[in-house]
């Protein structure tokens, strides 16, 4: 399931199915924001379903700008980024 947040034209698309639970979003999101590494601040969030080792839930806080940074970075493909006038 996909789950999309559009800020300023900016939009961030979450396959869960890709996800494989590595926090890197997680990461790259906190040290955006605080200039420092601590999951519990990032406004994206990654939480494993109880008793499916392999299948994750990605979410958005309220926060969240689209800085497109956790889709740059995430080596699964499960976040995609995009800008108005991208060209693909």
């Amino acid at each position: 399931m996909a789950t999309v947040i559009n800020k300023d034209n900016r939009y961030i698309t979450a396959d869960s199915s890709r996800c494989a639970g590595c926090l890197t979003c997680m990461l790259y999101c906190s040290f955006r924001s605080l200039n420092k590494f601590n999951l519990s601040k990032s406004f994206i969030r990654v939480e494993r379903l109880s008793d499916r080792e392999t299948e994750f839930e990605i979410t958005f806080a309220d926060g969240c700008d689209a800085c497109l940074l956790c889709a740059r970075h995430c080596p699964y493909g499960a976040l995609t980024g995009s800008q108005a006038g991208d060209n693909g």
